[in-house]
């Protein structure tokens, strides 16, 4: 029996200004698939309908844009699994914003995709919360081994 196991790493990038009042966080909680066959196909959404949480806030009174990506697709050694096969879901969120893709999961890019625009109350300082799922399906000619990469999440706004 062949078995693949998957770990990964949520990075959060936030450019740096001196005066920004801009703000990401995250609960951590890292996405482990464990053991996965060839061919399953598996979702995280370990708290019920959704695996963790992500809060932004801004102060600058601007528009914000919450982005994810990974680094790399997952990859063990010189194996990788095609990145249409992992995806995200922006199952939930308390804001009043732009949702870019309306709770659907899409597969990760390389580069950052847009999650999430902020709405025109949402620069005074108060948090929003976006809750994130995940799903993944190993092909049925994947070679076994221990893949990962990293999720990153961006925090930009217009100056």
């Amino acid at each position: 029996m062949k078995g693949i196991t998957l770990t990964l790493l949520i990075l959060l990038f936030l450019p740096f200004c001196a005066n920004a009042a801009i703000e990401i966080t995250t609960d951590h909680r890292p996405l482990t698939f464990a053991v996965m066959q060839l061919g399953e196909e598996k979702e995280l959404s370990g708290l019920g309908a959704y695996h963790n949480l992500i809060s932004c806030s801004s102060t600058n009174g601007n528009t914000w844009y919450l982005k994810i990506s990974v680094l790399q697709p997952l990859t063990a050694g010189q194996e990788a699994i095609p990145l249409e096969n992992f995806r995200w879901q922006m199952a939930w969120t308390n804001g009043t914003g732009t949702v870019t893709n309306p709770y659907q999961f899409k597969g990760f890019s390389l580069f950052p995709d847009t999650v999430y625009i902020s709405g025109p109350n949402e620069a005074t300082g108060s948090a929003v919360d976006f809750q994130f799922k995940y799903q993944l399906k190993i092909p049925e000619a994947q070679v076994s081994g221990v893949y990962s990469t990293t999720v990153r999440f961006t925090l930009t706004e217009i100056l």
